[in-house]
C-alpha cells in the first residue's frame, strides 16, 4: 500500500505542475520553433559546404581532363597518350603532354577531395613561389606544372548498351598496363621500396584474369619524367617515362598532400632515396 501511494503521489505531483505551468509550455513550444529557424540557415550552410567541396574538386580536376570521348572506338585523346607510351613514342609525349607531368585517374565523387585538395596546394604554391616548394637546394622547381586527368567513370551508350569509357582504353592498350605491373622497375623505385611495395601491388592494380573492366582504384596518381634527373633505386639506373605511381598521396592535410606531390615532381625524400627507420 506504501509503495502505491508512493506512485499515485508521484502522478498527482506531476498533474498538478503541468496544471500550475501550462502558460509556459506555449512559450517553450515557441522557443523550440524558433531555435528550428536559427539553425536551418547553419545547416544549409553545412550541407552547402559538402556541396561546395565536391564541385570544387570536380570543377578543378575536370579542368584538366584528358577527353575520353570515343574511346569505344580507340580514337580518344585518352588512346593517344596511351598510344604514344605502347609504342614508346617518348619525342611525341614531350611534344604534346611535356617533359613532367602527373596523370591523375579519378571520379566524379566526393572521394576525389583529398587528391583535389594536395594537387591545387601543390600549384598554387608553386605559382606564388612558395620557398618550401622549391626544387632541390634552393632551385626552382624544374619544368611547369603538368597535370591531366582521366574518368573512370564516364561512360557511353553503344548499341543500347552503357559502356564504361576507361575500361575501353584498358582493354585497347591492355599490353601497356601489363608492362607496368610485370617484370618492370616499379617495384624497385625508391618510393616502392620505402612504401614497402610489391610487384603484386602492381599486378593487381593493372591487371585481371577478367578482361571485362580495368580492377584499378582511384584515386590514383602516375607521375611521368622524361628529363635526365629521373634515377630510380636499382643500380641508379635512370629511366625515361613512368616514375612512380602513387596510389594514395600521404598526408593528414592538403598542405602535406602537396608536399607529398613536390617530393615525388623532385625525386626527393621518399622518392629520392631509401628512408631507414
Amino acid at each position: 500500500m506504501v509503495v502505491l501511494r508512493a506512485i499515485g503521489g508521484f502522478f498527482v505531483r506531476i498533474g498538478r505542475w503541468i496544471k500550475e505551468t501550462a502558460w509556459i509550455q506555449p512559450l517553450l513550444i515557441v522557443g523550440a520553433i524558433f531555435a528550428v529557424i536559427f539553425a536551418i540557415p547553419h545547416i544549409i550552410d553545412g550541407v552547402k559546404g559538402m556541396f561546395n567541396e565536391g564541385d570544387d574538386a570536380n570543377k578543378f580536376l575536370a579542368k584538366y581532363q584528358l577527353s575520353l570521348k570515343n574511346a569505344e572506338k580507340g580514337t580518344s585523346k585518352v588512346d593517344e597518350l596511351f598510344s604514344y607510351l605502347e609504342n614508346g613514342e617518348a619525342d611525341k609525349v614531350k611534344s604534346d603532354y611535356g617533359e613532367r607531368f602527373f596523370v591523375a585517374f579519378v571520379k566524379d565523387d566526393s572521394s576525389m577531395s583529398d587528391l583535389y585538395g594536395g594537387l591545387k596546394t601543390f600549384k598554387d604554391k608553386w605559382s606564388a613561389k612558395d620557398k618550401e616548394f622549391v626544387g632541390l637546394n634552393g632551385d626552382a622547381l624544374k619544368g611547369n606544372f603538368k597535370l591531366y586527368t582521366i574518368y573512370t567513370d564516364s561512360t557511353t551508350k553503344v548499341d543500347n548498351e552503357e559502356k564504361n569509357l576507361f575500361d575501353e582504353v584498358w582493354l585497347t592498350h591492355y599490353d601497356v598496363f601489363e608492362a607496368m605491373s610485370s617484370g618492370n622497375y616499379l617495384d624497385k623505385t625508391y618510393y616502392a621500396l620505402n612504401k614497402g611495395y610489391k610487384a603484386s601491388n602492381y599486378e593487381s592494380a593493372f591487371t585481371s584474369d577478367k578482361l571485362d573492366s580495368c580492377p584499378m582504384s582511384t584515386p590514383l596518381v602516375m607521375y611521368f619524367d622524361y628529363s635526365e634527373d629521373n634515377k630510380i633505386a636499382a643500380e641508379d639506373q635512370k629511366i625515361k617515362g613512368l616514375s612512380d605511381v602513387i596510389f594514395t598521396v600521404d598526408g593528414g592535410s592538403d598542405l602535406e598532400r602537396a608536399r607529398t606531390l613536390k617530393k615525388c615532381w623532385s625525386h626527393t625524400d621518399l622518392f629520392g632515396e631509401v628512408i631507414k627507420d
